[in-house]
């Protein structure tokens, strides 16, 4: 029996680098945090006993988690309208929903990413 000459999908390839990503994305922030948070928590100690350095530290780490929630909302939303427009707009398109939502989990994790890996490097430097 010959064997078939047609090429196989790649939706479950392109679904599986954008989870691929998502792991390396996901560890690398864990990374990131888990150096900020020692690194950050001398200086909150600080703050706890009146130093203002520490005190300011605390209300940048508070500012940024707020602002990181919002923008993080709004890109999840940004690309899960993205998907359901293309979608509405190309309806016998081939969808793979998987793709999609490693798609639109990436957008949502993207502003805390940024932040973790710029606390890390502005930390770590801080010395």
């Amino acid at each position: 029996m010959p064997k078939s000459t047609k090429t196989p999908p790649l939706a479950p390839v392109v679904a599986g680098v954008e989870a691929q990503a998502l792991a390396v994305r996901m560890m690398t922030m864990q990374a990131d945090a888990g150096l900020t948070i020692a690194m950050r928590m001398p200086i909150l100690m600080k703050g706890a006993m009146g130093d203002s350095s520490g005190q300011r530290e605390a209300t940048k780490a508070v500012v940024e988690k707020v602002s990181a929630v919002m923008e993080s909302g709004v890109a999840a939303s940004c690309a899960a309208a993205a998907f359901w427009w293309g979608l509405a707009l190309n309806p016998l398109a081939q969808v793979d929903i998987a793709e999609a939502s490693a798609k639109v989990v990436n957008q949502s994790l993207e502003p805390f990413s940024r932040r973790t890996r710029a606390n890390a490097a502005r930390l770590g430097r801080r010395r």
